[in-house]
């Protein structure tokens, strides 16, 4: 559309004088008339191109050297974009499209792909310091993004760019993401989804996932952007007083559950390797045992990312891993770690189906339609705002929607926006877990 009203107004202009210098008898000759109607053909073609390819200015002024929340219009199509960390360098890129590609130029596109615990497509693109544009493409129309990545930085100064362009980078775009989510304070009312309107039954065959860039909820403008503030460090480069003691809760509950042993599984990550020895000593202190996640019939703990923790669940999905229930640690609150069948539980300290929740759910529904919430942005939304915590309890998921069913504190699916868990619910498994030592 923005390619064809210049590319017609060329067009225009140029008939418009050919016919005045034919009326003139100023072009004669076969040879001359078709040379400048080809001309002009050509200019017409160069137009529409340049006006294509022009970088989009957003509505909002981005900090330098900050993640990037927008809404780029590719085409036809709203394509909602992240960019993280922001800074020269490594950046990580997400994309609400299947088939999207990112680049530093519009002939260096690199084909993004998908990521364990994500539903965006997700590609990295090398970004220089200062001004350039970041060049994005989806159902064969390419659009560029204006970026301003700061001054290059001395190397212990450059932030996560060795982590988002790793395993872990979904993980930390998301806690980038929650920050900027916490910035915009009227989806709910803008969306209409609050909590009234989201405990329906879903429409047949509704997945929650859309990467059509026209999803419903959506009601971005094409120059929308949302302001983020510097990402230092990621969630996985520390674990947090907050989930070490919820870790330490889920392996009392064992203990008091009668089971002497318990298998683990964790990632060499800075978080997971404190994670993984905050669980030893915690089952050393409660007498239980520790084995690998090979040992058969032992509840299973989790404190590895999203692709460690997808390939655990996964295997415990499909038999190749017996386990007694899979124990997730509280950054895996995520729809696609949840779905397999494998008994999952978390320990969480705040309701899924909080009125604050539905804020948070109804910015993402906004900003990256299709995207699938997590409880790592949750949780940097949630420190954002302020909002306080509540009981650590577990919560138990079940992908199997019974009407009427969830219960005070539940989340199930409903609506047209994101949720927890669509196709079912997440469910308040035990009461306030006691102190831990």
């Amino acid at each position: 559309m923005y390619a064809i009203l210049p590319a017609a107004a060329v067009l225009a202009a140029a008939l418009a004088l050919g016919t005045l210098l034919l009326w003139r008898r100023l072009l004669r000759g076969r040879t001359a008339m078709a040379a400048y109607f080809g001309a002009t053909v050509a200019v017409t073609v160069l137009a529409a191109t340049a006006a294509a390819t022009q970088p989009q200015q957003t509505g909002r002024d981005i900090p330098a050297g900050t993640p990037v929340l927008t809404s780029l219009s590719v085409g036809q199509k709203q394509v909602p974009v992240l960019v993280v960390p922001g800074r020269p360098g490594a950046n990580l890129v997400a994309m609400s499209a299947e088939d999207g590609a990112a680049g530093p130029a519009a002939d260096r596109l690199t084909p993004g792909r998908s990521r364990p615990g994500s539903t965006l497509t997700w590609t990295v693109v090398d970004l220089p310091a200062g001004r350039s544009t970041l060049w994005v493409s989806t159902g064969g129309a390419t659009a560029g993004l204006p970026v301003d990545t700061g001054k290059a930085a001395a190397r212990a100064e450059s932030g996560p760019t060795a982590t988002v362009s790793g395993p872990d980078g979904p993980e930390c775009a998301h806690y980038a993401l929650g920050r900027a989510l916490a910035a915009d304070t009227g989806a709910a009312e803008r969306t209409g989804t609050g909590t009234a309107e989201r405990t329906g039954t879903p429409a047949a065959g509704q997945t929650g996932t859309d990467h059509s860039g026209t999803h419903p909820a959506s009601t971005l403008g094409k120059d929308a952007a949302l302001p983020t503030v510097p990402l230092t460090s990621c969630p996985s480069d520390t674990l947090t007083k907050a989930d070490a003691a919820a870790l330490r809760a889920t392996v009392d509950y064992l203990a008091g559950r009668g089971h002497h042993a318990l298998a683990l599984t964790a990632d060499s990550s800075p978080r997971g390797r404190a994670a993984a020895a905050e669980v030893r000593a915690a089952a050393a202190r409660a007498g239980l045992t520790v084995a690998g996640p090979d040992t058969r019939n032992l509840p299973l703990v989790v404190v590895a990312g999203w692709k460690g923790a997808d390939s655990a669940v996964r295997a415990v999905a499909s038999g190749k891993t017996r386990a007694e229930g899979t124990y997730l640690a509280p950054w895996l609150l995520n729809a696609p770690l949840l779905q397999p069948s494998a008994g999952q539980l978390l320990p969480l300290s705040y309701v899924p189906r909080s009125p604050e929740a539905e804020d948070y759910l109804a910015a993402l529904g906004t900003w990256l339609p299709g995207e699938t919430p997590s409880g790592t942005s949750y949780t940097a939304w949630r420190a954002a705002r302020g909002t306080p915590v509540s009981a650590l309890r577990l919560y138990a998921a079940a992908t199997v929607f019974v009407p009427g069913s969830g219960g005070a504190g539940g989340a199930h699916h409903g609506g047209t926006g994101p949720d927890w868990l669509p196709s079912g619910m997440i469910v308040p498994a035990t009461g306030p877990l006691g102190p831990t030592r």
